[in-house]
């Protein structure tokens, strides 16, 4: 993180720091990044979008151990620019918790970003990047090539008969070497089974997708899409991809395609359909969400609205679990969803969870 970008971020915030607190920032920034775990991104995360409940106790603690006059109350907004600064280093790092909370956060744009809109873009950037890196096939070297010191040969021809010293000399030297050609061996062999195993997964999973696709029917549900309505298969759909992606952290880049074609295999509505969470989700069965829910890892509630809003109607009932969804996400149950958003929030949800 170069102490000119650490500026920029203040400067696109409307903060003007001298350069020793930038530098002291800057510091603190690369420490914190350099060993940080998946429950502090998800803090910054929730800095970044506001969230109140998020406990930043542990970040002024980190700030404060170079400047003591560092405060959550006095310094609000450059928090959340500290936030905002290094959650967009963890995702120039390629880091896949860091770019999935973030996208998954904007809930499909019903959040915005306190500071820096450019941070959303920038996840969403580095979630097509990682996902085309992460299948880029590499370069499987097949041929194995042992180690021989050349020199041993003429040293062994070189013992006169009844040398003894220097026969076993020699035969320690011959051990030394033969266990060296056989380590390097076994690593070469190591090398190219364990990407050849990698591509193997990642063409697994890529066909598993493709056969499910192909046969128009959900895996979890053992019903086809076309016994659901669009915002149905959308629900229904993300989870069943979800599952499927099994060996790469933010799944394929064509994800939002193969959602878009399992929300197409959907029967078409009769008039306007409601785009309300609350009534999309209260058109399942009580045995539906039973699934739904199991198939869902646990995530921070405001994080994951989708997700939550699952297990809540579960828990509390449908039609009854609104209110209480409200409390948990901030977000009004009646908030609006079109079907390909909705998928995409929830499959993103979905790999967040697997991940954490």
């Amino acid at each position: 993180m170069g102490d000119f970008k650490f500026a920029d971020r203040y400067a696109e915030a409307g903060l003007k720091p001298n350069a020793e607190i930038i530098m002291l920032r800057s510091e603190t920034a690369k420490r914190i990044t350099s060993d940080i775990t998946n429950d502090s991104i998800l803090d910054l995360v929730g800095t970044c979008y506001e969230n109140p409940e998020v406990d930043l106790t542990w970040l002024r603690d980190e700030f404060a151990a170079e400047d003591a006059s560092f405060s959550l109350v006095n310094n609000e907004r450059e928090t959340r620019v500290l936030a905002a600064a290094m959650l967009r280093e963890l995702i120039d790092q390629s880091d896949p918790v860091a770019i999935l909370a973030v996208v998954v956060g904007s809930v499909a744009g019903k959040r915005r970003l306190s500071v820096s809109q450019r941070l959303l873009i920038d996840a969403k950037e580095g979630l097509g990047r990682v996902a085309v890196e992460t299948r880029a096939p590499k370069r499987i070297e097949t041929k194995i090539v042992p180690t021989a010191t050349k020199e041993l040969a003429a040293e062994i021809k070189a013992v006169t008969q009844n040398d003894w010293p220097a026969l076993v000399a020699i035969i320690d030297k011959v051990r030394a070497d033969a266990q060296s050609s056989v380590r390097s061996s076994a690593l070469q062999a190591t090398s190219a089974l364990g990407e050849l195993s990698r591509q193997m997964d990642l063409m697994r999973e890529e066909s598993q997708m493709l056969w499910w696709l192909f046969g128009g029917h959900s895996r979890g549900l053992n019903r086809s899409f076309a016994t659901f309505t669009p915002l149905q298969a959308a629900v229904v759909g993300a989870i069943d991809l979800g599952t499927l992606t099994v060996k790469s952290e933010l799944g394929p880049v064509a994800a939002s395609a193969v959602l878009e074609r399992v929300i197409a295999l959907a029967k078409k509505p009769k008039g306007q359909p409601k785009r309300e969470l609350s009534a999309i989700i209260d058109t399942f069965v009580a045995a539906d969400l039973e699934h739904l829910k199991a198939t869902q890892s646990e995530l921070p509630s405001w994080l994951a609205p989708i997700t939550t809003a699952i297990s809540v109607a579960h828990t509390i009932g449908l039609g009854s679990w609104h209110a209480k969804f409200e409390v948990l996400t901030g977000l009004d149950a009646s908030v609006e969803f079109d079907p390909l958003p909705l998928a995409e929030q929830l499959y993103l949800e979905h790999l967040l969870g697997q991940l954490l």
